[in-house]
């Protein structure tokens, strides 16, 4: 067992075996004095104090608050919002657990390096390389992935045990990803536990925690925002600045460390337009997810990583240009006689695939053309799948109408219908068109699909054959209702069915958004935040949407956001507990920067 192993209790006695062997020891945190380069304002007098100062409420900021109690510290928790939760609390509330308690008891072997080579063959494809020791991935994202899988049992396990979260495996949810590498592909999913024994939701693993902390009296201040961290002489971070709904800005003395779990910059248009991948609209990060923790990081030094990657989804186009901050997006089209297009009116993805690898359709380039052919997408589905399926989002329930549906009579009247909304949204869209030949490709889509539908066998992007596209599509995103007239299982594929041969046709416009982006500052194994050399800032620790993710570009399964995001903040909570306290002289200075 390697120093950054969580060494699960016993139990009687969980603290003191939990803090053994948790973390490497503070004086392994300390680097020498910084460069430092400008001047600002002098902290003369700490407004609080404490051991520890989290930044951010939702998954990781709690988790991280939880850890540093436990292991002994006082804590400041500061949220920016009004409520506590973040994106967690919005979320449906999964964490992928490799490995977990539940695979063992149920005989699924989860083999450490077998999982290890799953995590990076996901994170970097264009790195991997099955033959190298390290898997082709440099070194610290190596570990960071060693580490996720050697902590993320015992961490939910010691939650569990110490009575701060209750979870278990509602289902056995397939991973998102099926391909050889992943040896075990269902079961790592894991969710918070109601008391009442049922499954709950993100806003569920938020009322836990925070049950926890309330019950040790930990305080939250608050529509508190962060706006700088405080340094010594000698470069260790030993405070934060942060502003108030007033205006007023605070000082809080963090005698052994500052984490960040703030959420990434989701909310932020500048940095999304200049970092990620075009186009991306609205998105589905609570408003407060503006990348702070990218420019504080920076103003210290901090490496920053994976700023082009994101947790994807597909959202609903017209909603997402009124409101940025989106509810829900679309986990999964639902439907079997349905559809995604492009502007041509051709199919371009499986429309079942997991929501983070089928949105990164969107983002494909045409050389010839010079344009994103998919930049938007169009759900076409016919009056069987709006009866059978309403109500399943984003259909609308029965009886009701949706502002976003476009209706038709023929396809070639739905070709029209559609490029009016696209005229109708041109100011706030741009010069979005459909092709002179969409109508008469989409009826050549349409007369392929059915014959693939007939079939069972999808031979363009084998829709149903992976046991996400089925299982997703039977228990979360296509329910059936009942006594609508229309036959169900006659087909051989779950997923497809042809066509009804006459209208009504109905479209939605689909656009790229995000749960949340994933890069920002990097950290290492123990949480720690790196500058540029890749040393850690002492007293600087970050978790969740806010840091370079371990899991870089993939998305492995059901709950791989908020499960890094545990894992982490636990281990960040623990390393700032178990540091040694760093002294604020006289020429203390705030932003870190020395007089």
């Amino acid at each position: 067992m390697s120093d950054r192993e969580i060494k699960h209790p016993e139990p009687g006695n969980p603290r003191r075996r939990f803090l053994t062997n948790t973390v490497a020891g503070s004086a392994a945190g300390l680097m020498g004095t910084l460069p430092f380069t400008s001047v600002a304002n002098a902290v003369e007098r700490w407004d609080k104090e404490a051991d520890v100062v989290v930044v951010g409420s939702g998954a990781a900021g709690l988790v991280a608050a939880v850890s540093a109690v436990y292991a002994g510290a006082s804590v400041i928790i500061v949220e920016k919002a009004p409520v506590v939760g973040g994106t967690t609390a919005k979320s449906d509330g999964g964490y992928w657990i490799p490995n977990n308690r539940d695979m063992r008891a149920a005989g699924l072997v989860d083999n450490r390096i077998d999982a290890i080579t799953f995590m990076a063959r996901c994170a970097r494809p264009q790195l991997f390389n099955p033959t190298d020791a390290l898997l082709g991935l440099p070194e610290r994202e190596y570990r960071l992935l060693e580490t996720y899988y050697d902590n993320a049992s015992k961490t939910v396990e010691f939650l569990e045990e110490i009575s701060a979260l209750k979870s278990f495996q509602a289902y056995p949810w397939p991973d998102y990803v099926e391909i050889p590498e992943n040896k075990s592909p269902k079961g790592r999913a894991f969710t918070p536990r109601k008391p009442d024994g049922s499954y709950g939701r993100g806003v569920e693993i938020v009322r836990q925690l925070k049950a926890w902390l309330d019950d040790k009296k930990v305080p939250v201040l608050l529509r508190h925002r962060a706006k700088e961290v405080v340094r010594n002489e000698r470069g260790e971070v030993v405070g934060l600045l942060a502003t108030t709904k007033d205006g007023r800005t605070i000082s809080l003395r963090a005698k052994k460390g500052v984490i960040f779990g703030s959420g990434g910059f989701g909310q932020n248009p500048e940095m999304m337009l200049n970092y990620q991948p075009l186009p991306i609209y609205g998105g589905l990060a609570v408003p407060g997810a503006e990348g702070d923790f990218v420019r504080i990081g920076q103003s210290v030094g901090a490496k920053l990583g994976n700023m082009a990657n994101s947790w994807h989804m597909q959202i609903l186009l017209e909603p997402a240009l009124e409101v940025r901050s989106m509810p829900i997006g679309i986990v999964q089209p639902p439907g079997d006689s349905m559809i995604l297009v492009n502007k041509y009116g051709e199919r371009v993805v499986g429309e079942k695939r997991n929501y983070h690898d089928r949105t990164q359709a969107h983002f494909a380039w045409d050389a010839l053309r010079s344009e994103y052919p998919n930049q938007l997408m169009f759900m076409v589905y016919d009056r069987r799948t709006a009866e059978l399926f309403a109500g399943s989002y984003p259909l609308p329930a029965a009886g009701t109408a949706a502002s976003y549906v476009i209706s038709a009579a023929s396809l070639a009247e739905l070709e029209q219908a559609i490029q009016a909304r696209l005229k109708k949204l041109s100011p706030r869209l741009g010069n979005i068109r459909l092709s002179d030949n969409f109508a008469k490709n989409l009826a050549a889509t349409v007369t392929n699909f059915n014959r693939y539908a007939a079939n069972g066998v999808d031979e363009q992007f084998q829709r149903g054959s992976k046991a996400y596209d089925i299982e997703w599509d039977a228990i979360y995103t296509s329910h059936p209702r009942p006594d609508t007239g229309w036959k169900m299982g006659e087909a051989p594929n779950p997923t497809m069915h042809p066509f009804q041969s006459d209208g009504p046709y109905y479209a939605i416009i689909v656009g790229a958004t995000c749960l949340d982006t994933n890069g920002g500052p990097v950290i290492n194994s123990s949480a720690q935040v790196l500058d540029a050399d890749e040393k850690p800032i002492s007293g600087l620790y970050g978790a969740g949407n806010c840091i370079a993710s371990p899991a870089a570009q993939g998305y492995w399964g059901g709950g791989a956001t908020i499960g890094p995001a545990m894992i982490y903040g636990f281990l960040a909570g623990s390393h700032a507990a178990r540091s040694a306290v760093k002294q604020a002289s006289s020429s203390v200075k705030a932003g870190g920067k020395q007089a």
